[in-house]
């Protein structure tokens, strides 16, 4: 059974260490050096760099990040404690701020540099089994792949990065709460910008909990600072997202959800919790069909590297349809410029390949 089989590639991975972190300032000279804001609440470890371990405090952070040359569309390759620049991504530059003034003014500074329109900031939330590289460098992936305009931002809470830590993730993930909460308002801080949420797996789960924690403490504070969300792959039961989600106010326009009929590592997280499915890869969306959210079904999309889990940021084809938008918030989500039009409570479903006209089937369900 693939499930079975996505098990045995978890156990394999788990003989490495992935949590290394250095900084190479040689990779300068690779590839394209990309800005990436960061907020953490990993410890520091013995090498000095950003490990495993939970702290309390909220250190933000400002990285560089090398992207190799001639690299395929939609890869991250990570050469960990020896990463080579001229194949591997890299952290060319980091530099860490004492205060949040100093956080806000070099975001300020980078939002203040793009034009009027593109003034946007986006907040990526990796899931489980990531290091807080490849927070970095998932991030600066996307902004690159999916031409997503404006600064951007990258959570990096405490998973173990590993693929048998699912149980210390779950509660990192509970931990890192606080920690997103006051990123959230920290970028929010910085001039005002149009924040948009995107989360990955677990971290979708986190996301929820977050905001459901600001709306506890100040109702409306969701809708009246973030502008969209995407949730990929979400990690999340439809019934906890369902308790989540009735705590938001005024829910951010658009709100889209990702999901894939064929996402192993979610039919692996089901069975361990006895369940069927996963927000991320229900069957029928009648389940969510009266919440005012957008459901994209990107099953026809496949990336075998990550189990059919992170179609959406790693699927050479999809990512080739998402990147005909010039905006990918305005137009594929909103639908302008010919892009995918989706309307509350309705479902898409993206059907490719983009070497033909694209072919969107509407249905209100049946996932």
């Amino acid at each position: 059974m693939r499930w079975v089989t996505v098990a045995l590639m978890m156990l394999l991975a788990a003989c490495n260490d992935r949590t290394a972190a250095p900084v190479v300032p040689d990779a300068l000279n690779f590839g394209l050096n990309v800005p990436v804001f960061m907020g953490t609440t990993r410890a520091t470890n013995d090498a000095g760099e950003f490990g495993i371990e939970r702290a309390t405090k909220l250190r933000l952070l400002k990285t560089t990040v090398s992207i190799p040359p001639n690299r395929e569309l939609g890869s991250v390759s990570d050469g960990y404690d020896r990463p080579k620049p001229d194949r591997d991504f890299a952290i060319a530059e980091l530099q860490q701020f004492d205060e949040p003034a100093g956080f806000t003014r070099s975001l300020r500074a980078e939002i203040d540099a793009r034009s009027t329109d593109r003034r946007e900031v986006t907040v990526f939330v990796h899931g489980f089994n990531n290091s807080f590289a490849d927070s970095a460098f998932r991030m600066a992936q996307l902004g690159h792949d999916l031409e997503i305009p404006g600064a951007h931002v990258s959570y990096a809470w405490p998973s173990r990065a590993n693929p048998l830590g699912y149980e210390y993730d779950r509660d990192s993930a509970l931990f890192a709460r606080d920690g997103l909460a006051d990123l959230l308002r920290t970028v929010r801080s910085a001039g005002q910008p149009d924040v948009i949420v995107v989360a990955h797996s677990m971290g979708s789960a986190l996301v929820m909990e977050t905001f459901r924690q600001l709306e506890i403490a100040q109702p409306g504070w969701v809708g009246a600072n973030i502008r969209g969300v995407i949730l990929m792959s979400p990690d999340i039961n439809v019934d906890v997202f369902r308790s989540q989600f009735r705590q938001i106010r005024d829910v951010p326009d658009p709100f889209v959800v990702i999901v894939s009929r064929k996402d192993a590592v979610l039919r692996l997280s089901s069975r361990l919790r006895g369940q069927k499915t996963q927000l991320g890869n229900i069957d029928n969306a009648e389940e969510v069909a009266d919440l005012p959210i957008n459901v994209v079904d990107v099953t026809a999309f496949s990336d075998r590297k990550s189990g059919n889990h992170f179609v959406a940021g790693s699927s050479p084809a999809l990512i080739q349809l998402l990147r005909r938008s010039s905006d990918l918030d305005r137009e594929f989500l909103r639908g302008s410029s010919g892009a995918v039009v989706l309307l509350p409570g309705q479902r898409r479903v993206i059907t490719g390949p983009v070497s033909r006209p694209i072919d969107l089937a509407e249905e209100s369900t049946g996932l």
